[in-house]
């Protein structure tokens, strides 16, 4: 049985975001093992983040593509917001996999396997033990795990964000490239929460995703017909090309997904609650995670909390939007107009990423309509 040092088991955002950051620390000669069933040769995620500069895991062999303005739209009401001192930044996970994977291979101490994982095992008082479909047992110190095992799905039904993306290319020019489109409410909202979301890279050309919330599975033909009227009746553009395809489900719970009993295995990404419960953005919270676990093995040789760990007030105020989304789903548009109409939009943005002070956050919830606020809080339940 081959033993290390670190395994990582899964290689998405959050797997590869922590070995960026193991390989840029004191720890880089630690003997590592990377697992993942997938060769990551193919561009199967968009990522978005918004900052005042790219953060220094950006893709930086690609040209950069962002956004200096957003605005979000219901029937014939939109409002339109300037960042200020702010970028929404866009990352492709091909460009991402292949920087990062290029890094991984000036380490000779890191070996990346091409497997799937069947099993964690802990040995108490010893090393943790990962089995594989087909290259046997492997053990190590610690564990960073992003692959959710049946033992960690929540019992409960929980809402979820259900998108379908398509990259169009279009024969007319109508996208304005330098505004993203964060939500664009067409249908009635007062049984369901469902938008478009638009990030366009030139005048005939973007990213256009379904997004819809519900607890209930969906159907990915039923997806795609919502995105195939959208373009017709709200683009009224019927001679486009798909290039590109993704789908995918957020939780949007502030349910903690259970974790190991072994302090050596550690959720990262979505099982460690690094989606934001009220968005779904996932991509900044994962580097923040990331580096705060390779600080700790740093300094301490260990990590004391295997979960990215929110503010308890944070959780409350996604939990009063949850409590909306589920029970009156027609209050959402005008919460999202009304926080960026009435505030500067790098505050809520600054809110968003959980990075404001109680000050800051009293100045800006005290400018919305309190009722439907008020009325969560009244008839309040964790979702």
């Amino acid at each position: 049985m081959v033993a290390y040092d670190y395994i990582i088991t899964g290689l998405g955002c959050a797997g590869l975001s922590l070995v960026y950051y193991l390989l840029d620390s004191p720890l880089k000669d630690k003997k590592i093992l990377l697992i993942d069933h997938s060769s990551k040769t193919e561009n199967d995620r968009t990522w978005c983040y918004w900052a005042e500069k790219p953060l220094g895991i950006h893709p930086k062999n690609t040209p950069l593509v962002y956004w200096d303005s957003i605005s979000i739209t219901e029937s014939k009401k939109s409002i339109s917001a300037d960042l200020q001192n702010l970028k929404y930044f866009h990352v492709k996970s091909l460009d991402f996999y292949k920087e990062i994977i290029e890094k991984i291979k000036r380490f000779p101490n890191v070996s990346i396997l091409k497997d799937s994982v069947e099993k964690i095992e802990s040995i108490v008082g010893g090393p943790v033990q990962v089995l594989t479909s087909k290259s046997g047992v492997f053990k190590s110190n610690f564990l960073f795990n992003s692959i959710p095992f049946p033992s960690q799905r929540s019992e409960n039904q929980i809402l979820k964000q259900s998108f379908v993306g398509w990259k169009v290319s279009c024969k007319n020019d109508y996208f304005d490239p330098s505004a993203v489109s964060m939500m664009h409410f067409v249908t009635d909202q007062q049984k369901k929460t469902d938008f478009f979301y638009i990030l366009p890279y030139n005048k005939k050309e973007a990213l256009i995703e379904y997004t819809l919330y519900s607890k209930n599975g969906v159907e990915m033909s039923e997806m795609e017909r919502k995105l195939s009227e959208y373009m017709e009746s709200e683009l009224r553009e019927s001679e486009y090309e798909i290039t590109f395809k993704e789908s995918g489900s957020i939780p949007m719970t502030t349910f903690e997904i259970p974790t190991h009993q072994n302090p050596n295995i550690i959720s990262i990404g979505t099982l460690a609650g690094c989606s934001k419960p009220s968005t779904g953005y996932t991509f900044y919270d994962i580097q923040k995670h990331c580096m705060s676990i390779v600080s700790e093995l740093n300094k301490n040789g260990t990590v004391s909390s295997r979960k990215w760990n929110r503010k308890p007030r944070f959780r409350f105020y996604d939990n009063i939007i949850l409590n909306i989304a589920i029970k009156w789903p027609g209050a959402l548009p005008d919460i999202f107009r009304q926080m960026f109409s009435k505030n500067q939009a790098n505050l809520v943005l600054k809110f968003l990423h959980e990075e404001t002070n109680i000050w800051e956050e009293i100045s800006l919830l005290s400018r919305l309509k309190f009722g439907v606020f008020l009325k969560s809080l009244l008839n309040y339940e964790r979702h």
